[in-house]
């Protein structure tokens, strides 16, 4: 069940980011809604779970944009294994380590897209930072409250769901 779900809703947000999602785009910069998901889930569920959410969204986004099958996986999934690291460490209803996480893999993430431009040798560094990287973070950690909170509701009803078929507590 919980697998089913989630595999869905990274499916939804992958096509919706790609399509629907493309409205939202302010100064042709657009948030990463597959980074929010992953930091979201990872520190709802911890690091297995969230190393293997982020890999999924990593792969999903390889095979759709990417020249190269891995890359994108490799890095969401170390977004998700380091923000799980913090699950046992935080409350679920604490909005601060969720955007704080976000923050942090946004900037890890833009960093290591902004190396591969580097090694192309197609960078104006200086540009890029305060063109692209800076209102992506913005944008990206503003919605972040949003899609932490629907996160969280759908954790609620799966581990709802998942107690009351397991008879436990």
């Amino acid at each position: 069940m919980r697998i089913s779900i989630i595999g869905i809703l990274l499916l939804l947000v992958h096509a919706l980011s790609a399509t629907l999602f493309q409205v939202l785009r302010i100064g042709d910069i657009a948030p990463n809604f597959l980074i929010m998901l992953i930091v979201s889930f990872a520190l709802l569920r911890g690091s297995k779970e969230g190393s293997i959410i982020g890999i999924a969204a990593g792969f999903l986004n390889d095979i759709s944009f990417g020249t190269f099958l891995g890359p994108t996986a490799a890095i969401y999934g170390i977004i998700g294994y380091i923000c799980g690291r913090f699950n046992k460490n935080f409350y679920r209803e604490n909005f601060i380590i969720p955007f704080i996480c976000t923050l942090f893999s946004s900037l890890f993430y833009s960093v290591f897209v902004m190396l591969g431009f580097i090694l192309r040798g197609k960078i104006n560094f200086i540009f890029f930072f305060k063109a692209i990287i800076i209102p992506e973070l913005i944008y990206t950690i503003t919605l972040s409250l949003v899609v932490y909170q629907f996160a969280y509701v759908i954790n609620e009803k799966i581990e709802y769901h998942e107690r009351k078929t397991r008879n436990i507590f």
